[in-house]
Order: C-alpha cells, then sequence, then structure tokens
C-alpha cells in the first residue's frame, strides 16, 4: 500500500474524528454548560500534545495499518458478538462493515445518520443501537434495515451512549449537557440517573461492562469512575495518564478496561494497574472496541482513520 506522509499534512487542513464534535454542537439550554466550549477546549489541549506527532512515527508503525478511512470524521467501533471478523464502524455517515477483521470495508444498509455510539445486543435479541448528533435509530435484523427510535430523552443530541450485551434493553446515554439516564425498555422510555461530581460539565466516554448491565465506567479526561448499580452511586479509580478518548470494557473480565487517550492505547488490568500498548497511531485514538467470541482480538481507529488490529490483547499488531 501506498501511504506517503503527505496524507498527513493534507489531513491538518480538516478536523477528524472527535474534533467534528465541536463543530456539530448544539445550542445548549440554559441549564446546560457551554459543550461547544467544551469540545473546542478539549481538541486544543490535544493539538498542543500531538504538535509534531506524524513527524516521530516509524515504518514501522504505517506498516500496521490495516485500512484508512476518507471520512470526515471518526466516532464507534463494534464487533459482532459471534464473529469476529466482521465489525462496525460509525462515522457522520453512517456504518461501513468489515467482514474480514478490518481489511477491507464496504457500506452498511444505515447512511446519512451520525454515528457516534454503537450498541450490540445478544444474538437470541438481535439489537443493534446507534446514536449521534439528532439520531437515535435501531435494527432488529442485525443490521439489514433501520428504524428510529422514539423516546422521551429531553435532547436527541447523544453524544454518549452505551449498553451491555447481558441485557439489550439496558441503555445509558447522555443528551449533551443534560446528565445521564437509563432504559430498562429498549430506549422507549428513560429515567434520571446520577453522574459523578463534575462529570457535567466535561466530555465524557462511557462503556458498560458486556456481562453486568449495571457496572457502567464513566471517563472525563484522564479520570475513570464506575458504578455497579446502574449510576446510582460512583467510586472514582485512576487513569491511564492523558485524555481519555475512547473506551470499553473487556468482554471476558469486567475490571479490564481499554482506553484510547492523546498518549495512545492503554489497558487496565484486573488489578487495576495500566499498561501503555505498544501502538504508535496517527494522532490520538479515536475508537476502540474488543470482540465478544474472540476476547484477544483488539481494533482501533485513529485520529487519521488509520486501522490497526492485534489478536493478543494489544501485545502485538498484525501488519498489512
Amino acid at each position: 500500500m501506498n501511504r506517503t506522509r503527505s496524507r498527513a499534512q493534507r489531513s491538518a487542513t480538516r478536523q477528524r474524528g472527535h474534533t467534528s464534535r465541536a463543530k456539530q454542537q448544539h445550542p445548549p439550554s440554559r441549564q446546560a454548560p457551554s459543550w461547544g466550549l467544551i469540545a473546542t477546549g478539549l481538541i486544543a489541549v490535544l493539538a498542543v500534545a500531538l504538535g509534531g506527532w506524524w513527524f516521530s512515527r516509524s515504518s514501522t508503525t504505517d506498516d500496521l495499518v490495516l485500512y484508512r478511512f476518507q471520512t470526515d470524521d471518526i466516532h464507534s467501533l463494534a464487533f459482532d458478538l459471534a464473529d469476529p471478523d466482521t465489525i462496525f464502524f460509525g462515522h457522520h455517515g453512517g456504518i461501513s462493515v468489515s467482514n474480514d477483521a478490518g481489511s477491507t470495508w464496504r457500506d452498511g444498509t444505515l447512511r446519512g445518520i451520525d454515528v457516534m455510539q454503537q450498541v450490540i445486543g445478544l444474538a437470541d435479541s438481535p439489537r443493534h443501537y446507534v446514536a449521534g448528533h439528532d439520531g437515535f435509530s435501531v435494527s432488529i435484523d442485525g443490521g439489514q434495515t433501520w428504524n428510529p427510535q422514539t423516546s422521551n430523552l429531553p435532547s436527541m443530541d447523544l453524544h454518549t451512549f452505551s449498553g451491555s450485551p447481558a441485557d439489550p434493553n439496558r441503555l445509558y446515554a447522555i443528551p449533551a449537557g443534560l446528565g445521564l439516564f437509563t432504559s430498562i425498555d429498549g430506549g422507549a422510555t428513560w429515567s434520571a440517573a446520577t453522574l459523578p461530581k463534575g462529570a457535567d460539565t466535561q466530555p465524557i466516554a462511557m462503556a458498560v461492562a458486556p456481562n453486568d448491565p449495571n457496572t457502567v465506567y464513566l471517563a472525563r479526561n484522564g479520570e475513570v469512575n464506575v458504578s455497579q448499580d446502574a449510576g446510582k452511586t460512583w467510586q472514582e479509580q485512576p487513569g491511564p495518564g492523558g485524555i481519555i478518548i475512547a473506551l470499553t470494557v473487556a468482554p471476558d473480565a469486567h475490571e479490564t478496561l481499554y482506553a484510547g487517550t492523546n498518549l495512545g492505547l492503554f489497558r487496565r488490568e484486573t488489578d487495576g494497574q495500566w499498561t501503555h500498548l505498544p501502538i504508535e497511531p496517527d494522532g490520538f485514538v479515536a475508537a476502540v472496541a474488543v470482540s465478544p467470541a474472540r476476547p484477544d482480538r483488539v481494533a482501533i481507529v485513529d485520529q487519521r482513520g488509520n486501522v490497526y488490529r492485534s489478536d493478543n490483547r494489544g501485545a502485538d499488531w498484525i501488519s498489512n
């Protein structure tokens, strides 16, 4: 594959991945903080932290790029529950699908919809939820067809959205600046839950344990908070360092986390210690996912749209 560094220079004129959130913010309500200013501040911090990053990247890292997306933004990744070779990539124009573990991609059936987050239910309840800017849709046939999901949420600007395959009807959402809400009926009705102190004033990454729908993790900047009672109470835990952009929970151990940050990809072990994994993304890690059918398989997409995959929990990365 021909990958020249002029790609990075050209991409400098574009705001990709999570940076598009700042441009797309909706005016907050009187009770909500200024999420546009917050996101802009986060982007400024990332820009400083990442200044000149691509000039130090090695050719070895470029050899690990399986694919490079040309989308205007990078939002979310999700593995199929049963097939570790099938991955769904969410962006501002819908969903793309890979059936060969990230090497090639095609357009999915959902198009023209912002897919900032995804939740996929159990095989015996094949629900696939997607949420983003003014969009909340669900498929009940494995992603072949999609329908908007009506709800009583106070806003449909859903930057932060998650759920657990263990209970495909239990969902969590944070409408921009309006607090945490939870649903037990697949998103039709929602009730307010509690955010950790200060979490309503900062951008947040959220993940739910695949084997326990009541265990919820929230990350803001470099901090991690966990609730084991569906968002009623929270405990603060150490973060990996750096600003957390993306977060997911290992399907075989809900104490094991993967965090995509401006400093790279980190894995938290069951003893609470964080390990900096040996991959040099081009910019920050914008999306991360772990296969439920094969928990040693990890995929990420970086700020520039590069796809990487590991088949041994991030210890080594597959070359193209």
